[in-house]
């Protein structure tokens, strides 16, 4: 494999699961916080499938995207099945729970004092989101490293809707599958060393951000 075919491997790994993360963590998080501040009728049931579909095996959310963008599918003339967006597609929807579920466990145990806080302080209804924002941030990060984490680690999903297309969907994960299988163990070996490496970087990237705030 030659060095150009490596450095665009990675960088299109990163970018599928940055752009992922991003998505998954806002959404999720907004979702969690609309949740717990609203009483509603199956609040409980609701959570309860968050919490299930963390362990949803990646495949079967890979072959859900695959039906709605394939030829047949309510997606399906917009032609994104073998492509970055339908990987992209396909972590989001494996993410948000964990981004959810996350967020709503976090809330559970520190959400009653942030709402305490915000009625003795008088705060206005619409502002308290807001301020629920402001003071799980530091939490958040925690949030954005597992789902990163799980994300760049992703295999059966991304290569069911990628289809691992040497030169536009084949990722890290994807590679490393393809080329253990095929006996190349020299070159897997170095991917999920760069892999491994990209990981403890972000992990620490992130970490340092939380120092700072």
């Amino acid at each position: 494999m030659e060095i150009i075919e490596v450095i665009q491997i990675v960088i299109r790994s990163l970018y599928i699961t940055i752009t992922a993360t991003a998505i998954a963590t806002i959404t999720g998080t907004l979702l969690s916080i609309l949740i717990y501040l609203k009483e509603f009728k199956l609040k409980r049931q609701i959570i309860m499938i968050i919490n299930s579909l963390m362990s949803t095996p990646p495949v079967i959310m890979g072959l859900i995207v695959f039906l709605i963008l394939s030829r047949k599918g309510p997606l399906g003339e917009f032609q994104l099945l073998f492509s970055s967006y339908a990987m992209i597609l396909a972590q989001v929807l494996l993410l948000i729970p964990i981004a959810m579920s996350l967020t709503l466990e976090y809330l559970n145990k520190c959400g009653d004092e942030i709402l305490i806080t915000c009625k003795v302080l008088q705060i206005n209804k619409k502002d308290i989101a807001k301020i629920f924002l402001k003071e799980i941030k530091n939490y958040l990060i925690i949030v954005i490293i597992t789902t990163f984490g799980r994300g760049i680690s992703e295999v059966g999903a991304v290569m069911l809707v990628g289809g691992n297309i040497r030169g536009k969907t084949m990722v890290m994960t994807t590679y490393i599958a393809q080329s253990t299988s095929m006996g190349n163990f020299d070159e897997s070996l170095m991917i999920a060393a760069i892999l491994i490496l990209i990981s403890f970087m972000s992990t620490f990237f992130i970490k340092s951000l939380q120092k700072d705030s």
